[in-house]
């Protein structure tokens, strides 16, 4: 009798990190009072991220020629092709603040420690993405302002030396984290769970920020359709670039990963300089559509 109930749940378990996802925003929105208080564990958070990519890579090991076409070509469609391609395509259904916020996220570098979870638990190759990751943060405190100014066809105010400064806390704790700490001391499947949690809490945080009565529903829907396109055109393009350069799956993972999922971070802290709630917001639904769909994958794997 109890056979049909058992095949929903299991359907329902087998999209677990979705539900996840979905429930931090369902909090976000209930209970936003918590989330002045987590702000201050971002920064700790995106650390802790870094360290559990790095783990269990062997720097001396590791043959860059071979990840070289990868990562350029992963710089490429984070910086270039997505950026410039899908502002003209928001051009045709946003102004204003929404606009903006849509140009910060696309100039922004990949969210690290996010893109190199979902590669792993989607069952690709994490090294891969850890150098890539790796890549484009270190080339962001000069690309990002670059790619921003040309969005918007006029000079912007970005603020570079604080995200210098930020960056290099990021990559440099998650670093000496993962050199500090032994492998042995803590588990894969600890750090997985925990990695799990630290997203689920990033999320959580930037949804909280966010001024639900400030935003238009309809503009809302909107954004929500632009950055779904986006990244479903941008995991076509990548696995199109997949195909022809002949990368199996494990590979064109975490090209897509690293190249279409932006940092939260960094995005927010240029748009708080504009002070604007439409800014955010569209910060805060890119970055919380990028995590469902790279939940949706690694269930899928």
């Amino acid at each position: 009798m109890n056979r049909p109930w058992n095949r929903y749940v299991a359907r329902a378990r087998r999209f677990e990190n979705v539900w996840l996802v979905l429930g931090a925003v369902a909090l976000g929105v209930l209970v936003p009072g918590p989330g002045e208080y987590a702000d201050v564990l971002v920064t700790p958070l995106v650390v802790f991220l870094i360290y559990g990519s790095l783990r269990g890579i062997e720097v001396a090991t590791v043959e860059y020629r071979s990840y070289g076409l990868v990562i350029c070509c992963s710089l490429v469609v984070s910086y270039v092709l997505l950026p410039f391609g899908g502002i003209r395509v928001a051009g045709a259904f946003l102004t204003g603040d929404a606009l903006l916020g849509m140009a910060i996220v696309l100039a922004a570098p990949t969210t690290a420690g996010s893109a190199i979870i979902w590669t792993r638990l989607a069952g690709g190759d994490s090294e891969v993405a850890a150098l890539v990751s790796i890549s484009s943060l270190a080339v962001a405190p000069l690309v990002t302002p670059v790619v921003l100014s040309s969005l918007l066809d006029r000079r912007v105010a970005v603020p570079a030396e604080t995200m210098v400064i930020d960056l290099l806390v990021i990559v440099l704790g998650g670093v000496a984290l993962a050199v500090v700490l032994p492998d042995r001391l803590i588990s894969d499947v600890a750090v997985d769970r925990a990695s799990g949690l630290a997203i689920l809490c990033l999320i959580y945080s930037s949804i909280a920020s966010v001024d639900i009565g400030a935003i238009d529903p309809t503009g809302l829907a909107v954004v929500m359709a632009l950055v779904v396109s986006l990244l479903g055109a941008g995991f076509v393009l990548v696995r199109s670039v997949g195909v022809r350069m002949g990368i199996d799956r494990s590979t064109y993972l975490p090209l897509f990963f690293t190249a279409g999922l932006k940092n939260l971070g960094i995005a927010l802290l240029i748009a708080f300089a504009y002070r604007s709630v439409m800014v955010v917001v569209v910060i805060v639904t890119y970055y919380v559509l990028q995590q469902l769909v790279g939940a949706l994958i690694a269930d899928l794997a």
